[in-house]
C-alpha cells in the first residue's frame, strides 16, 4: 500500500517518478508529450495503465486542445484526472501576459502551459504541489513571471514561499541525493493552506528554504570532494566504445592544447580566455568594441609578449592528421579556457588527459575532474580525459549509462537500448536530477524514513533517507 498518490505532469523520462516512488508514493497519472520520452516512461513503468498516461495536458483542460476558450470545467476535470496527493510538474515556462489583471492573477497565465496546471490545481485541490524549472525563471528579466507564478498558487489557497528554492546536485553528498554535475533548478513548492493547520505549512515551507540555504552556502557539503572517476565505466566494458571517442578534429585540438599547458614556461595559467588570434604586439581594437573584448585582447596581448619564443614555436607547429596549425582551426577552438588551477595550481604534472573537457560555442573549457557542467540536451556533452577511466588511452564523451547515473535515473532505463544515443543525451539534458527531487520531496512530504524493507534501485548503495540526513547534518 503506498503512502501517498502523486501525478506527473511533462513528466519526461520519470525523474519525479522515480524519486517520489522512493518515498513511498504511486503514481495515478502521468503525462508526456514527447514521442521518445513516451517509450522510455512507459518502458521503466510498465504499471502505470495506459489510459492513465497522456500525451497532452490539455486533453484534461479544454473540450478543444487547440481554442484556449473552450475549457473544461472544473467537475469535468475532476472526472478525468484521478484523485491525488501531490501534484508534480517540470512545466515549460512561456512568457505570461501582462493583461486581464482585473480577474486575478491566475488569468495573466492564460495561454500557457502553467495555466493548464492551475486548471488541474483548482479542480483536484491536492495537498501538496513540486513544480520545477530553470534557474533563470528566477532573474530580474522574469520577476514578473515569478510573481504571477506565487500569486496564482496563493490564489489557490496555498502557501508558498516568495523566495526562490534553486539548489544543484553536485551541492549534496551523493546519500543525501546529490552527483558531480553543476545543474541548478529553482522548484516551487506548495502546501494547501487547509490541509493542516496554516502554521504547520508555512513552518514546513520555511524548513524547506532553510535547508535550501543551507545547500546553497556549502554548509553541508563541499562539492570539491566529488570524484566524477567513480562514475565512469571502463572503456572495455562499454559496449561499441568508439562511438563515444571524440572526433580526429577534436583529438587534434586536444593534443595541441595539452603540449601548450603542458610546457609554457609559466607556474600559474591564465584565468581569462586565451585566444590566439589575439596574440599580437598590441592589442587589436575597433571603435565601438565591448568592453569585455577590449580586456581579453589587452590581456591576451600581453601574455604573447610575455612569451612570445614558446607561443612563436607553438603556433608555427602542426598538429593532427590534417597537420593543421593553431591558426588554421576553427575560431571557436582557438579559444581556450582554463579552469583547473585547483587540479593543477603549478607546472608540475600539468595536462588535460585528468580532466573534464567541455566543447563550446565560446571555446573550449577544461576543468577539474571532481563535478561535471549540466547535460546539455542537445550539444556539448562532457568529455572526459583518459587517466580517468581505468585502461582510459583516448578522450570520449560521457556515455549515455553515466550521465543517467548523474542524474540518479536507474541504469536499467537506457541499458534495455529503447531509444538511440542521440535521443538518451537529449532526454537526460532535459531530465530532473532525481535524487535532488527525492531529498526536496522527502522534506516537503515530511518523509523521514522508508516502509520497512523497500530497496532502492540507484547506480550503487542504496539511497539513505535524505530527510533523515538532512535533520542530521543541521542538528
Amino acid at each position: 500500500m503506498s503512502d501517498f498518490r502523486f501525478i506527473d505532469l511533462f513528466a519526461g523520462i520519470g525523474g519525479f517518478h522515480h524519486a517520489m516512488a522512493n518515498l513511498g508514493g504511486e503514481c495515478v497519472m502521468a503525462c508526456e508529450m514527447d514521442q521518445d520520452c513516451r517509450k522510455v516512461y512507459s518502458a521503466t513503468f510498465p504499471e502505470l495503465p495506459t489510459e492513465q498516461f497522456i500525451s497532452n495536458i490539455r486533453a484534461l483542460t479544454r473540450h478543444d486542445m487547440n481554442d484556449e476558450d473552450s475549457l473544461c470545467s472544473g467537475d469535468e476535470i475532476d472526472a478525468l484526472v484521478p484523485d491525488h496527493d501531490l501534484l508534480c510538474a517540470g512545466f515549460p515556462c512561456q512568457p505570461f501576459s501582462k493583461s486581464g489583471g482585473q480577474k486575478g492573477f491566475s488569468d495573466r497565465t492564460r495561454g500557457t502551459l502553467f495555466f493548464d496546471i492551475l486548471q488541474i490545481v483548482r479542480a483536484k485541490k491536492p495537498r501538496y504541489l513540486f513544480l520545477e524549472n530553470v534557474r533563470n525563471l528566477t532573474g530580474p528579466r522574469h520577476a514578473d513571471t515569478w510573481a504571477t507564478i506565487v500569486s496564482s498558487l496563493r490564489e489557490e489557497g496555498y502557501v508558498v514561499s516568495d523566495t526562490p528554492l534553486v539548489l544543484s546536485p553536485h551541492l549534496l553528498p551523493y546519500k543525501m541525493g546529490g552527483t558531480p554535475q553543476v545543474r541548478e533548478r529553482v522548484f516551487i513548492l506548495g502546501i494547501r493552506a487547509d490541509a493542516d493547520t496554516l502554521a504547520s505549512a508555512e513552518s514546513t515551507i520555511d524548513q524547506v528554504y532553510h535547508i535550501g540555504k543551507q545547500i546553497r552556502n556549502k554548509n553541508l557539503f563541499d562539492p570539491d570532494c566529488w570524484r566524477i572517476a567513480d562514475f565512469l565505466d571502463s572503456d572495455a566494458s562499454i559496449d561499441s566504445v568508439e562511438r563515444y571517442y571524440v572526433s580526429s578534429n577534436e583529438a587534434m585540438y586536444l593534443e595541441a592544447w595539452d603540449y601548450f599547458v603542458r610546457n609554457i614556461p609559466v607556474d600559474t595559467l591564465p584565468g581569462f580566455p586565451i585566444w590566439t588570434f589575439a596574440f599580437s604586439d598590441e592589442p587589436e581594437l575597433e571603435d565601438g568594441m565591448a568592453s569585455w573584448e577590449v580586456g581579453f585582447r589587452t590581456k591576451n596581448s600581453r601574455f604573447y609578449t610575455e612569451h612570445r619564443v614558446f607561443i612563436d614555436e607553438w603556433m608555427d607547429m602542426t598538429w593532427g592528421e590534417r597537420q593543421l596549425k593553431v591558426s588554421e582551426f576553427s575560431f571557436s577552438r582557438q579559444k581556450f579556457e582554463w579552469q583547473a588551477r585547483k587540479q593543477h595550481p603549478s607546472r608540475t604534472d600539468r595536462t588535460l588527459r585528468d580532466l573534464v573537457i567541455q566543447f563550446r560555442p565560446s571555446g573550449i573549457r577544461v576543468k577539474p575532474p571532481t563535478y561535471v557542467p549540466a547535460l546539455v540536451a542537445i550539444t556539448q556533452t562532457s568529455v572526459v580525459g583518459p587517466a580517468l577511466r581505468d585502461g582510459g588511452e583516448r578522450y570520449r564523451k560521457l556515455t549515455p549509462l553515466e550521465a543517467s547515473r548523474l542524474q540518479r535515473i536507474p541504469e536499467r532505463v537506457y541499458s534495455r537500448g529503447v531509444v538511440d544515443d542521440a535521443a538518451a543525451y537529449k532526454q537526460l539534458g532535459n531530465a530532473v536530477c532525481a535524487g535532488l527531487i527525492e531529498a526536496v520531496g522527502a522534506v516537503l512530504l515530511g518523509a523521514s524514513k522508508r516502509a520497512e524493507g523497500q530497496s532502492v534501485e540507484q547506480i550503487g548503495l542504496p539511497l539513505e533517507s535524505p530527510a533523515a540526513c538532512l535533520e542530521d547534518q543541521l542538528v
